[in-house]
């Protein structure tokens, strides 16, 4: 879908002009900042459809001008661009309801491929409706999970990956999975980082 508005925000000029010519190529109206305080003033005289945001800015970083922007219009879909891909990006990102987050160097595929999911999603998104939240307080022995399946949530929660996993309660990663994939669907979650978040961790 084109003829979307696309607010970019990046203090590396090099990155912004690269990323806006490729989206303008694709047909997305796009306006560019170079700092989260233009963003932020942009945002607020044109709300858009989506804000692609670096993560790392002199003054104000992405997320402080996430919060803000989210604070404007809850229904916004924001997009963290960021060369620091940790589990504590992805964590806080999902409690301010961001969409998703794209790491540096850009690989123009996954960009493209995030950015219509974000607008496709923002799509279906209602005005007055609830803004998504996760539960804080998942209570594990109500959820019929197995003692095994109890296990991994524990560790998986800690933050430790399937193969740390498998080799302390001595399965196969492809097993840790297979137990992964049924938590979710028991505890009614998609990702690994909304258990964290879930849990409280």
């Amino acid at each position: 879908m084109t003829g979307q508005s696309i607010l970019l925000i990046d203090d590396e000029e090099v990155l912004l002009e690269a990323v806006s010519d490729d989206l303008k190529e694709s047909g997305y109206q796009v306006t560019t900042a170079n700092s989260g305080e233009e963003g932020l003033n942009s945002f607020k005289k044109l709300q858009h459809d989506l804000v692609i945001i670096d993560l790392k800015m002199e003054g104000k970083d992405g997320l402080e001008i996430s919060k803000e922007i989210k604070q404007l219009n809850p229904n916004t879909s924001i997009m963290i661009l960021t060369g620091y891909g940790s589990m504590e990006t992805a964590i806080e990102a999902l409690r301010l309801h961001l969409d998703d987050y794209v790491l540096k160097p850009v690989n123009r595929d996954d960009l493209f491929e995030k950015v219509n999911r974000c607008l496709e999603k923002r799509g279906n998104k209602s005005p007055s409706g609830p803004k998504p939240t996760f539960s804080q307080n998942i209570k594990i022995e109500e959820s019929g999970l197995t003692r095994r399946e109890k296990e991994v949530v524990q560790l998986a929660a800690q933050g430790y990956n399937d193969d740390e996993i498998a080799k302390m309660l001595s399965i196969s990663a492809f097993t840790v999975k297979f137990h992964l994939k049924r938590i979710f669907k028991k505890l009614g979650i998609h990702k690994r980082v909304e258990l964290i978040v879930s849990l409280g961790k």
